[in-house]
């Protein structure tokens, strides 16, 4: 069973076992980045850098430590300050008015979020899905009809065909054969 303990990661208390368990992670991953930053130059190191901030790989104060501390080498290197990004914290401290979380939480809102579908709305995608289907199936049986291949619908239509055919060219080489023994018998006797 889990222990007080399991929530202490790197001198961090932790409100529940999945974020010291997210802590954990991140502390394995800024001691595996830690070993491959050690040798990169100042513009790779800020491009790592970069892209952490981008796919915000540190969610937990552990990897919210190791970006402070990559930043100050950034900075110790020769960059301004200014030209270094600042850490996003995405979490809230303390309490703000219910107002000023609402318009923040508006903000970062996805569109297609923002807009609720009535039922008169779901009504009209429906039909407008359904029609579109009946017509699909339509256009499958149109195509089935005028396929040369055999299928349920036209078998027998293209089997009578193909006899029909069969027949035909049969009939073809039966008068050459006979014209030709006639030449044969007329030339031969």
């Amino acid at each position: 069973m889990a222990q007080r303990e399991d929530l202490i990661v790197d001198g961090y208390f932790f409100g529940s076992f999945e974020d010291a368990d997210a802590a954990v992670k991140e502390l394995k991953n800024t001691t595996y980045l830690n070993e491959r930053t050690t040798s990169m130059n100042k513009a790779q190191l800020k491009a790592v850098y970069d892209k952490m901030l981008d796919e915000k790989v540190f969610k937990t104060p552990v990897g919210w430590e190791y970006l402070k501390k990559l930043k100050k080498r950034l900075m110790e290197s020769g960059y301004a300050e200014e030209d270094v990004r600042p850490i996003p914290i995405y979490v809230n401290f303390g309490a703000q008015k219910e107002d000023d979380t609402l318009n923040i939480a508006r903000q970062y809102v996805r569109p297609s979020q923002k807009r609720k579908y009535t039922v008169k709305d779901s009504l009209r995608i429906s039909i407008a899905v359904n029609i579109l289907l009946v017509i699909l199936v339509l256009v499958m049986f149109f195509i089935t009809l005028k396929s040369d291949n055999p299928n349920i619908l036209n078998y027998k239509e293209v089997i009578t065909n193909q006899y029909a055919s069969w027949e035909q060219e049969l009939t073809e080489r039966e008068k050459a054969l006979r014209e030709k023994e006639a030449e044969l018998e007329n030339s031969g006797g």
